[in-house]
């Protein structure tokens, strides 16, 4: 499952993910400290690192919620590639945002992490992956 995503659209996604109030300066810069930490702390290359880190911590599968005759259920269905790519960059900042450290440090911690597989966000990708296949058998109410 390697992404076909360009670099540029990544970045983007990223900046976009990290923009806070429409300051999109401030997520650039976030970006940019975030590149000098991957390659001067852990020298790796960053882009490479946040392809791997993308790559195994996007989910495959999503829940959409339907009522039908008054019980409610979580129903699994796929998600495209835009929407897992989003799903994982948007749990990557979240997580780096709980952390008390500075944001890129924090980022590049988790990015590191994901990318070895490794970390609380391989975990919940795997149970949501699990919580997925236990409830396919309600599928078939999709289309309510």
């Amino acid at each position: 499952m390697v992404t076909k995503v360009s670099n540029k659209k990544l970045l983007e996604l990223l900046t976009l993910s990290l923009t806070k109030k429409g300051n999109k300066h401030v997520a650039e810069l976030i970006v940019s400290d975030l590149f000098l930490v991957l390659r001067k702390q852990y020298k790796v290359f960053p882009y490479t690192t946040l392809h791997q880190a993308v790559d195994k911590v996007k989910p495959l599968t999503g829940f959409r919620n339907v009522k039908l005759r008054g019980s409610s259920y979580k129903i699994p269905f796929f998600l495209e590639e835009d929407q897992q790519l989003k799903m994982a960059l948007s749990w990557l900042v979240s997580s780096a945002k709980k952390s008390k450290s500075k944001i890129s440090t924090s980022l590049a911690k988790e990015l590191i992490q994901a990318s070895t597989g490794q970390g609380d966000l391989i975990k919940k990708r795997n149970e949501i992956h699990k919580y997925a296949n236990q409830n396919k058998v309600f599928a078939h109410y999709r289309w309510f």
